[in-house]
């Protein structure tokens, strides 16, 4: 797998926006969300796969939405994925106070073999680094390790750890470093104009570097990088490497998602009102509205392709269907 910079963790907040609206700014308008209950003063949530809708709040707390990693996937895989156009409408709006970021982690993912984290640790623990914050924290254990350094409680905390020893994978390098920002350092991010990947690593570069001891410079922060640290940051503006992970939608995911996903309601709706209503419902429900770009995609992939997609999922006859 080739490395990658991705979004996995988003939190924003709208004064002007009611929980169909965020609905359809996610490109979830055909999810089936759970009502369950609120967290951070809201009473209620609509919540599907890692995503939250936080809403019935006190005056002047507005609708919430909270993307963990898991609902980043989501957003990619079921929504539209477009960051950017969240990010747009939090600009226009956050210095009105109509809308407000609160959380935002930026993750890098080293597949190849960038960093070895017991060597980091070791360059942790024996200080071998320049860094705007007070504390660091080197973790070993059973369950992997992990570099972090700042607070968690603190608008900016970076965290480098084991990440295949957490999802449980075997036999890979996966080092994740991931830039935890909040408050008024989410902001600052979004409004840099530029890609992301160049955004990462001015963040990271800013706040943290690993070096070589000179004891001839009282600056440390003039000290040159150790190798491994200045390849890793070390910048191809040519090629980006951001990444959604799960923006890969084909048949199998939609077969998947209507299986899973939407089946109950589907098969009482066709209960009640017969499997032809339920056909020209959809159908008049969708009048006047447009796909969402990977539906389009697929339909086209699925108009050049079809039988072999049917052959894929099992469909041997795929010829004769009507």
């Amino acid at each position: 797998m080739d490395n990658r910079i991705i979004y996995d963790y988003v939190t924003f907040s709208s004064q002007i926006h009611s929980t169909d609206d965020l609905v359809d700014l996610l490109g979830l308008g055909g999810v089936s969300f759970d009502v369950t209950n609120g967290y951070y003063g809201y009473r209620f949530r609509l919540f599907f796969c890692g995503i939250s809708i936080h809403y019935d709040g006190a005056p002047g707390m507005g609708v919430c939405v909270e993307m963990s990693g898991k609902g980043c996937r989501t957003f990619e895989e079921f929504g539209s994925g477009d960051y950017d156009t969240i990010f747009a409408l939090v600009r226009q709006h956050q210095p009105h106070q109509e809308m407000k970021i609160t959380r935002l982690d930026v993750a890098y993912d080293d597949f190849c073999g960038k960093l070895d984290l017991p060597r980091l640790s070791r360059d942790t623990v024996e200080n071998r680094f320049v860094s705007r914050f007070r504390d660091w924290q080197v973790i070993q254990g059973n369950k992997g390790g992990s570099v972090n350094h700042g607070s968690k409680s603190s608008n900016v905390y970076i965290r480098i750890y084991d990440k295949a020893l957490e999802q449980k994978v075997d036999q890979i390098h996966w080092v994740r470093v991931e830039i935890q920002l909040r408050k008024e350092c989410a902001w600052g991010f979004i409004q840099l104009q530029d890609v992301i990947d160049r955004k990462f690593f001015a963040v990271l570069n800013e706040y943290l570097r690993y070096i070589v001891e000179d004891d001839s410079d009282s600056n440390r922060w003039r000290l040159p990088m150790v190798d491994y640290w200045a390849d890793f940051v070390a910048y191809d503006d040519k090629v980006s490497i951001f990444d959604k992970p799960a923006s890969d939608f084909n048949v199998g995911k939609l077969y998947e998602y209507i299986t899973t996903q939407t089946s109950g309601a589907c098969q009482t709706y066709i209960d009640i009102y017969g499997s032809e209503n339920f056909l020209d419902t959809i159908s008049n429900a969708r009048k006047g509205k447009r796909l969402n770009p990977k539906y389009q995609q697929l339909k086209s992939e699925f108009a050049a392709h079809g039988d072999a997609i049917l052959q894929n999922l099992g469909e041997h006859d795929a010829a004769k269907r009507n």
